[in-house]
């Protein structure tokens, strides 16, 4: 390997799209190019096949489970190489043929503004800019389809995925520019649920690391249905001159450098998200950082882009999905105080048992099909105890999304999470 930077195209099928915007990826003298592929058609498996076979790619096919899933992966797999940077684009993002050299000189512009960059972006969205600079902006959401990171970033990017709440990403910003994106971006002040990458930057500044975009972009979103506009999507086409504050950007500059420099601890977003009512929600792939895990039979990867990333879904030995399983599927770990289990029934329903193994307390509901039913909260109550807790399913199959604690939990020292932690693909 001679190129220090890895860049994954992230395909799944629609290979119009591909053909255009490999094109200007296809530069294997500046970075590597790692094709990861999800196609259900031929025709998306056999145009990643046989466009990589010249070398030009590294291809990586049957990529499965949905889009974070699929960049789990992709960061997974080249954060196992000595890259220095690693990079996503998605196949409906068409780059300018002179798109790598100013994208990544904006990890220097940034520096030589007190900027310690991690990530930096050829896209930038008009709601998206927190600080517009001579030439490039400081981003508060460049997005998983376009964007390169440094090592660090990466690695902060795989251990903090989840889905995040919109306030966590206004309180990020406002803390450190004095800036509230509430006023102007996408969302106003609505707080709901975001998919993992609305919250990244938010992750990363809060490490002291900033999010830059070259504005104007030189870069096309093509096949998009409905079309930005639609969206309420703009692209930034000239410089947005009302988001240029010298004052709040010298801010943002003094507070991430005093975080970098441990003078500073902005709170979050933490690793596990905590509400504002105190509660700790472990999503359900963060599960591995508990004591005493223990899965045990059929758990299969559901992709859940709308609260947590990613969900497991479990099915009872005699249900098709798990022929020649002879246990329940069940989880179990050593938790503290009383916690709620965030459950909702397969296609067909399903029955689950939730037991606390310490005092022998045990419910068993019925969860009705996941098309009737949105995600239950079963609770396994106690005072002050640290014991084992158990779900079981028992008929069916359970969507199950993690625990809802109000106790802290504890944390396996060096836990870390990366794709190879997802379950099976269903």
């Amino acid at each position: 390997m001679t190129n220090k930077i890895a860049i994954a195209f992230l395909t799944k099928d629609r290979v119009e799209l591909s053909k255009r915007t490999i094109e200007p990826l296809l530069q294997p003298s500046k970075f590597d190019l790692w094709w990861i592929d999800g196609s259900d058609a031929s025709a998306g498996i056999d145009f990643a096949t046989t466009r990589s076979a010249d070398g030009a790619a590294k291809c990586h096919l049957n990529v499965r489970g949905g889009a974070d899933p699929a960049i789990a992966y992709a960061l997974t797999e080249m954060l196992k190489h000595d890259y220095t940077h690693v990079g996503l684009v998605e196949n409906d993002v068409l780059l300018h043929s002179d798109w790598f050299g100013p994208t990544m000189a904006l990890f220097e512009r940034g520096a030589a503004e007190g900027l310690s960059v991690g990530a930096v972006s050829g896209r930038c969205y008009v709601d998206r800019l927190l600080h517009q600079r001579d030439g490039y902006g400081v981003v508060h959401n460049l997005g998983w389809g376009m964007q390169i990171m440094s090592r660090e970033a990466a690695k902060l990017t795989l251990q903090h995925i989840r889905t995040h709440w919109t306030a966590e990403n206004r309180r990020t910003f406002a803390r450190l520019s004095g800036i509230d994106i509430g006023t102007y971006w996408a969302f106003r002040t609505n707080e709901h649920w975001t998919t993992p990458d609305w919250g990244n930057d938010a992750v990363l500044a809060s490490h002291g690391f900033a999010s830059l975009a070259l504005t104007p972009s030189p870069v096309q979103m093509v096949g998009q249905k409905p079309s930005l506009k639609d969206q309420g999507l703009e692209l930034v086409t000239r410089a947005v001159e009302d988001r240029r504050n010298d004052d709040a950007f010298a801010l943002f500059a003094e507070n991430t450098r005093r975080i970098r420099n441990r003078e500073l601890d902005l709170g979050g977003p933490p690793i596990r998200f905590r509400g504002d009512n105190g509660e700790e929600i472990i999503f359900a792939h963060q599960l591995g950082g508990l004591l005493g895990v223990e899965w045990q039979g059929d758990w299969r990867l559901k992709w859940s882009p709308a609260f947590g990333g990613f969900a497991a879904q479990g099915f009872c030995a005699s249900s098709i999905m798990s022929e020649g399983t002879r246990e329940n599927a069940s989880f179990t770990a050593i938790v503290s105080g009383p916690v709620k289990f965030m459950v909702m029934g397969g296609d067909k329903g399903g029955q689950i048992a939730v037991e606390d193994i310490k005092s022998g307390y045990i419910v068993r509901p019925q969860l009705m099909p996941s098309a009737a039913q949105s995600i239950t909260q079963v609770v396994a109550p106690c005072a002050v105890s640290s014991r084992k807790v158990r779900i079981t399913v028992l008929s069916g199959s359970c969507a199950f999304y993690g625990l809802s604690c109000i106790e802290s939990q504890p944390t396996v020292t060096g836990y870390s999470f990366d794709h190879s932690q997802l379950w099976p693909i269903a």
